[in-house]
């Protein structure tokens, strides 16, 4: 019996509860509160770390690049059983006779594609869904609030892919393109100088050839010596900077202005070499080339590597109003 006076003592299970629930709320308030704040604070990117690459490729490495650069030129890029995709029309065509495919599997009743259907991709070997891969597959398709997915959202979805890829794969051959370039050019200067050292050993006397005609080369240095200084500026763009790649969206501006808040005019990279990046204007579709000697001094601002910028937009809005006394 409870003496009078004194409070009844808890049971060990009903302390256990009140400690419980209250950590419980406690951890509610505790992450709500931090959810606010971080919404509060200001967007910040981490800065990125450049680590030490790793050049030991070994000779597996380069038969599997070699071989997934096969596929991007097969006419099957997306295995058999989805189509042909050697083009676009043949993409989105095989794009669509997957969907219906799809759609068999579907309830009769349902206009639309539920996104349950591709969830067996984000399975793992015991049958669980792995959240990262589940996570890509949303990113990549963009199913409805509904968990549907249209024909025209998939058939774009599949489009992007391939554009994508087809980007990438440029992009690949217009590098191999400028290191072969490159390659003759170091080719050239070696086997100048082995030539050059080969005569000296052998005993024949090479200056006074070049003593004859050092006033022709001064002559022509003098005159090639600006054309001369943009090429090797262009050299160090293209293969120290690297501010572009093919398919990306990019600005050119003074870097001693500012840019303007409201955007800059952009163009598409189509066609990168030694000496000239062809661009086409993201507006009307018209096509320049610049030297990458002239490219060099200016402020190269890439969309593609800009994912979280910021551009204000004004618009004029006109509304009227009553008031009642």
């Amino acid at each position: 019996r409870n003496s009078p006076g004194h409070l009844p003592r808890s049971s060990p299970d009903q302390s256990a509860q009140g400690s419980t629930g209250s950590k419980q709320k406690k951890d509610y308030f505790s992450s709500a509160t931090n959810a606010k704040l971080i919404y509060l604070l200001s967007e910040w990117e981490e800065p990125e770390i450049v680590k030490g690459n790793n050049s030991n490729v070994s000779v597996h490495d380069l038969v599997q690049f070699r071989k997934a650069v096969s596929y991007m030129d097969d006419k099957y890029r997306f295995s058999h059983a989805f189509g042909p995709a050697k083009t676009r029309v043949l993409c989105v065509e095989s794009a669509q006779k997957v969907y219906d495919r799809l759609m068999l599997s579907a309830e009769q009743d349902s206009p639309t594609l539920p996104f349950s259907v591709f969830a067996v991709l984000a399975m793992d070997a015991n049958g669980e869904l792995v959240e990262s891969k589940m996570k890509s597959l949303i990113r990549l398709l963009r199913p409805d609030r509904n968990g549907s997915l249209m024909k025209l959202d998939f058939v774009k979805s599949i489009d992007a892919v391939y554009k994508q890829l087809r980007l990438l794969r440029a992009s690949i051959a217009n590098s191999a393109q400028i290191d072969l370039a490159f390659e003759r050019i170091v080719n050239f200067l070696f086997y100048f100088f082995v030539v050059v050292i080969a005569l000296a050993i052998v005993g024949i006397n090479i200056w006074t050839p070049f003593l004859s005609i050092n006033a022709f080369v001064l002559t022509f240095s003098i005159l090639y010596k600006d054309a001369a200084s943009k090429y090797f500026e262009g050299l160090l763009l293209i293969f120290n900077r690297r501010p572009y790649d093919i398919g990306d969206r990019i600005a050119t501006s003074a870097p001693m202005k500012d840019t303007s808040g409201d955007g800059s005019s952009t163009w598409f990279v189509d066609k990168v070499t030694l000496f000239t990046t062809t661009v086409r204007f993201a507006t009307t579709n018209e096509v320049a080339t610049y030297s990458n000697g002239s490219l060099a001094p200016l402020r190269i601002i890439n969309a593609n590597r800009s994912p979280k910028a910021i551009r204000e937009i004004r618009r004029m809005l006109q509304f009227s109003c009553r008031l009642i006394a």
